[in-house]
């Protein structure tokens, strides 16, 4: 009986400790929020924007930014232009449509190559669809992060 009631006043005594112990902990006024970073080609975020918008901005660069407007260096991205292409067939004599995917790296900048740039200003159209991926940053202490990606659907 009295095991019993000892070990019931322990639980009780290891009960209220651990309570006590669940109240916030203070860090001293130091954030330890994470940044959330956002990826935009110039003025775009992800998402779906008009053939003229996509063409008027391919000049732009990649950016970086977090939720306080803070910019940071892009390193390198991918892109990757998913189209919509007609040839005519040979043997039918026929115009057929494939969908066609190009894919390039960039590596130290931030922006498209010219060849790149003169394509989509002259190719872009509705239904076609540009990922850029692969996006590496420096953060504000110099090491790389990997950014979101941006997809955007021409309409």
């Amino acid at each position: 009986m009295f095991s019993r009631f000892l070990f019931v006043c322990m639980l009780v005594l290891f009960a209220q400790k651990a309570y006590v112990q669940t109240g916030k902990v203070s860090t001293g006024g130091l954030s330890t929020e994470a940044p959330i970073y956002f990826s935009q080609w110039g003025p775009l975020k992800s998402g779906s924007h008009t053939a003229v918008q996509v063409g008027a901005i391919a000049p732009a660069a990649i950016v970086v930014k977090d939720q306080m407007g803070t910019l940071y260096s892009v390193v390198s991205f991918r892109i990757n232009y998913k189209f919509k292409s007609t040839y005519k067939d040979g043997e039918t004599e026929e115009m057929k449509s494939i969908w066609d995917l190009r894919v390039s790296d960039f590596n130290q900048t931030a922006q498209l190559s010219k060849p790149w740039v003169e394509s989509i200003k002259d190719n872009i159209k509705a239904g076609d669809t540009i990922l850029i991926n692969k996006i590496i940053f420096k953060n504000t202490s110099g090491k790389t992060k990997l950014a979101p990606d941006l997809k955007i659907a021409v309409r």
